[in-house]
């Protein structure tokens, strides 16, 4: 294109001379001394044509080579200058360039954020076209559907969930965009309970709905403690008051005077377990609303274990099971009275599981900043769907139904420990028996009780 625009030049440049000889033949005398003027002129215009052209030509082609390349994407490309009027259409294209350079960089730093966004939220979102075809999933969706991002792009949305509730939810919507729409669908092979909220995307191109999925398994295991809850508090609540009304009304219709106390015992004994499960559920409330404050000293694990083991000879012995220390020479910074309720509670669970003549295994070992103490029973074991909950306010498995108390026990624990700036985590398999472990520092990191 470059020669071509400067043989054009040059081709003029030529024309106009010939066109003056023309003339002049036409009206003077040929082999005049003009007639060589004449030629030497049209020689001179073509020369000048092709000069005048040349720089144009060569700018013109600059940009158009520089133009493919920015096409291909390579944005930073620019023209050299030119000097002249070819440089005003140089500089005009290189502006331009920058300009859409500018506008890509921004386009791209929009679509970074929206993705972290998405990416950091913990709700499946789905972007979909009309046709209700995949146009976008967050790192949530992927691993909701179980199916990588490159798959799932660009193909229907029911290819990728395999759910056609979902996919008619969005249908619904795609086809009436006026107002989205909510529903709680099951999920899957494993039943998830999902809240399905599919909203319309004005103006937004291809994305005509935006699909977010909520997991609400969590909501359902809140609204079970609670069932827990009240199922567990009115069964303990229940009896002594039973037992106490029985004793009660067996006094007013009249007993022996020798019968009295033991009434009387019975009674106190019931008032008794009363007192300790409203006081349970008023220490749990403290302790995690952070109302507590630890005065910490010096504890030797060793001496804590013994004594919570001699506090729970009474329950232990009429069992035969027995409480083994299997190394517990470990010094930590702590509140030890709380800390002795964590061992004491932890011990008591491990002998309500235990069989007849068991063991209880407790072991304490030094993991550099923090000290683990380990509980380990060879009762009947948890299941692995329940591992999670062991901890969880007056949750109690099925072994545990029969057995008194409403479920507090491990959840104090897990709090106290949390105060100490620890953990308490479970392992255990059916048929092997339970290990249940708390971390907490070896230098206090709590918070101190005022002076």
């Amino acid at each position: 294109m470059r020669r071509d625009l400067a043989l054009r030049g040059a081709f003029v440049g030529l024309a106009s001379g010939i066109a003056g000889l023309g003339v002049g033949l036409l009206l003077r005398e040929p082999g005049a001394p003009w007639v060589y003027c004449s030629i030497a002129v049209a020689v001179a215009s073509t020369l000048a044509g092709y000069l005048a052209l040349r720089r144009p030509a060569a700018a013109l082609r600059a940009v158009v080579e520089t133009a493919g390349r920015i096409a291909d994407g390579e944005l930073a490309q620019r023209v050299p200058d030119q000097p002249g009027p070819a440089g005003e259409l140089t500089s005009a294209f290189n502006a331009m360039a920058g300009r859409v350079e500018q506008l890509f960089d921004s386009v791209a730093a929009e679509q970074a954020r929206l993705e972290a966004v998405f990416d950091a939220s913990a709700d499946a979102m789905v972007a979909l076209s009309g046709d209700t075809r995949v146009r976008f999933l967050n790192t949530a969706a992927v691993e909701l559907f179980g199916a990588s991002m490159a798959s799932a792009m660009g193909r229907p949305l029911i290819e990728t969930a395999r759910d056609y509730e979902l996919d008619a939810l969005v249908r619904r919507v795609a086809a009436n965009p006026a107002q989205g729409e909510t529903e709680v669908v099951t999920f899957g092979p494993g039943r998830t309970p999902l809240r399905a909220a599919a909203l319309p995307i004005r103006e937004g191109g291809d994305w005509a709905v935006l699909l977010m999925l909520t997991d609400l398994t969590d909501v359902q295991r809140v609204d079970q403690v609670r069932r827990d809850f009240v199922s567990n508090v009115s069964h303990e609540l229940r009896t002594p008051l039973a037992s106490i009304r029985a004793l009660v009304e067996t006094l007013e219709e009249g007993v022996d005077a020798g019968d009295e106390p033991e009434f009387l015992g019975r009674i106190r004994q019931q008032v008794e377990r009363l007192t300790t499960l409203v006081n349970e559920l008023l220490d749990l409330s403290r302790i995690e609303s952070g109302a507590i404050a630890l005065q910490p000293e010096k504890v030797k694990l060793d001496e804590l274990v013994a004594e919570a083991a001699s506090l729970l000879r009474a329950r232990a012995e009429p069992l035969g099971v027995t409480i083994v220390d299997d190394g517990c020479e470990q010094t930590v910074e702590a509140d030890r009275a709380l800390l002795l309720r964590v061992v004491s509670n932890l011990l008591d669970n491990a002998i309500k599981f235990s069989p007849a003549g068991g063991a209880v295994r407790v072991s304490a070992v030094d993991e550099g900043p923090l000290v683990a103490l380990s509980v380990k029973d060879d009762g009947p074991g948890i299941d692995e769907q329940n591992l999670g909950r062991v901890f969880e306010r007056f949750y109690k498995g099925d072994a545990s139904r029969a057995e008194p108390g409403v479920g507090l026990g491990l959840a104090i624990v897990k709090h106290l420990v949390r105060a100490h700036g620890g953990t308490a985590t479970v392992t255990s398999r059916p048929g092997a028996g339970a290990t249940f472990t708390v971390r907490v520092p070896r230098q206090f990191v709590g918070r101190r009780r005022e002076p």
